[in-house]
């Protein structure tokens, strides 16, 4: 993306940031996305956290921003995990009690939908769609030249 000049006269920022898709004038500061447990018995916040680093802006050196794009799901065990895989290639789980992020893997690429959970001969498996590029790109920009695939990861025993 081509960066338009500031005016002389303004003291432009030392760093911008641009979105690629029409968004860059309604983007304030981080965090972009959060991940937000209610306590339903009360209407009331329970935890939140931002939902990672959005890619383009850790490169630039931000850290903790939650991405921009966020169309992917969750999905908790019995056990009091929720797992969470988003569009800066990266799956966590959290506590469902703290919200704190207690692993975070890697993944090929971005991830859209919902992770899945199945299990083998008593053990448990979370399935997690990597096919979207981690900057959140659209049209042709998201065409994912690297690796794509279903991330398996078996959960401790």
């Amino acid at each position: 993306m081509v960066a338009v000049p500031y005016p002389v006269d303004v003291d432009a920022p030392s760093v911008r940031y641009y979105t690629g898709y029409g968004l860059s004038n309604t983007i304030v500061k981080p965090p972009y996305s959060t991940l937000t447990a209610y306590d339903l018995n009360t209407g009331t916040i329970k935890w939140q956290v931002r939902t990672g680093d959005e890619p383009r802006a850790a490169a630039q050196g931000a850290t903790d921003t939650g991405v921009i794009s966020q169309r992917s799901g969750i999905i908790t065990t019995v056990t009091g995990l929720l797992f969470h895989a988003g569009e800066d290639g990266k799956v966590r789980a959290h506590d469902v009690e703290t919200g704190k992020v207690l692993w975070t893997g890697t993944l090929p690429a971005g991830s859209r939908g919902g992770p899945a959970m199945y299990e083998v001969n008593g053990r448990q498996f979370l399935i997690v769609n990597a096919s979207q590029t981690p900057q959140g790109g659209r049209g042709a920009a998201a065409q994912v030249t690297g690796q794509r695939a279903y991330v398996a990861f078996a959960l401790k025993e």
